[in-house]
């Protein structure tokens, strides 16, 4: 299996692709891309096929995409809704064609869950992955971006292994 995190901005995305290898999962790739473009519509498309043509060219199975954050500054909250759709309706075609899972989580769910603390801050996440998953710190850089798609990633693993894990019980007669 091929999971993939995506990280959202208002301009940017940013991927991390985990794979599968031996007896787990490994940080595979971790990607991002920044629109220049100066209209919103076009933005919206080119973060889209990013997304699209990275969890195409993946062959990604499931893909977790954190869901926008509704705060005080409705403008950025809307934009980052607006990412959200154009993200979700370019994958969608790969999802209807080769049947990719997508999904989205809170970004206080799937820091909860990884990191311990749904509150966790930019360093704790970074601090994280550096002490934890030290390989993984260097695919990502110096793009706090990578570092987040990394996390939502992780959370996207912990649910998928959880998930297998489950087992009908035979009703009772």
């Amino acid at each position: 299996m091929t999971l993939v995190g995506i990280d959202l901005g208002v301009h940017k995305i940013a991927c991390s692709v985990f794979i599968e290898v031996d007896a787990g999962y490994a940080l595979y790739l971790a990607a991002d891309f920044s629109s220049q473009a100066a209209e919103r519509d076009i933005q919206l498309m080119e973060l889209a096929a990013f997304a699209h043509d990275t969890c195409q060219s993946q062959g990604a199975d499931a893909v977790w995409i954190e869901k926008p954050i509704l705060g005080n500054n409705r403008k950025y909250s809307l934009q980052l809704a607006e990412t959200f759709g154009a993200v979700c309706a370019g994958l969608a075609r790969e999802r209807l064609q080769s049947g990719m899972d997508i999904r989205s989580v809170d970004n206080k769910a799937w820091k909860k869950q990884v990191i311990g603390s749904g509150n966790a801050s930019k360093d704790d996440i970074r601090n994280y992955i550096h002490d934890v998953h030290p390989a993984y710190a260097l695919l990502c850089g110096e793009d706090q971006d990578r570092f987040d798609a990394c996390g939502i990633g992780l959370y996207g693993l912990q649910i998928t292994a959880r998930a297998r894990d489950l087992h009908l019980a035979e009703a009772p007669e």
